[in-house]
């Protein structure tokens, strides 16, 4: 895959490790409900950044990460046109980067073994705050067309990992849960009669333009 990047703004030049950035609680819940779902970390010069990006349908999405992590973030949104080799398609995408800061270390030490993206094994602390939940909702959630249930896209995690996140679900939140495969990956899936449940949670912090995601038929 090669990146052509469109629109992208000069920011003040930055040396890493300068300083150790702080984070809000509300950012640290953000960014743990985005590791769960789309985001990504990268190691860049001494330290790690994060890596934000979104489709071009989700672009309202994007522009609320983005101002709710502004203080981190480095440059405007980026317009990105990218081919994938496998598709053989261009796709336009949208993405922002976080300044590279030891801060992001320690997410970097929980969510990845030889740079791939894992289920921390100390997640049942990490993952408490309903805006972490609603917020991975937001990234990787969705509901069936021909039900009420709930589907979380976890095809990346193993299936161990997922069954690690559903006692986190029912232990934190009180959401019971089924594994479903999906062609040959297993999906966290949220039955009918506990997705009022878990809407009531993360309801107050979904943002306007998604929640057609979280609207149950009659």
């Amino acid at each position: 895959m090669y990146l052509i990047q469109l629109n992208i703004k000069k920011t003040t030049p930055w040396e890493v490790g300068q300083l150790i950035m702080q984070l809000s609680k509300r950012q640290d819940a953000i960014i743990i409900g985005t590791l769960l779902g789309d985001g990504c970390l990268e190691k860049h010069g001494k330290h790690t950044r994060l890596r934000l990006e979104h489709g071009i349908k989700q672009k309202s999405y994007l522009s609320w990460k983005y101002l709710e992590l502004k203080s981190i973030i480095t440059g405007s949104i980026m317009n990105v046109h990218a081919y994938h080799k496998v598709s053989k398609k261009f796709y336009d995408s949208f993405r922002i980067y976080s300044f590279s800061d030891q801060v992001f270390d320690k997410y970097w030490n929980s969510f990845y073994l030889e740079k791939k993206k894992i289920i921390p094994s100390n997640i049942a602390s990490l993952l408490k705050d309903p805006l972490s939940l609603a917020t991975w909702f937001m990234d990787d959630g969705y509901k069936r067309n021909d039900c009420n249930a709930l589907r979380l896209n976890t095809d990346s995690f193993s299936k161990d990992e997922q069954q690690i996140l559903q006692s986190v679900l029912k232990d934190n939140f009180g959401i019971e849960t089924k594994l479903h495969k999906k062609g040959k990956y297993w999906n966290i899936y949220v039955p009918q009669r506990e997705s009022k449940k878990f809407i009531e949670i993360v309801k107050p912090y979904i943002i306007p333009t998604l929640n057609y995601k979280i609207a149950l038929t009659p």
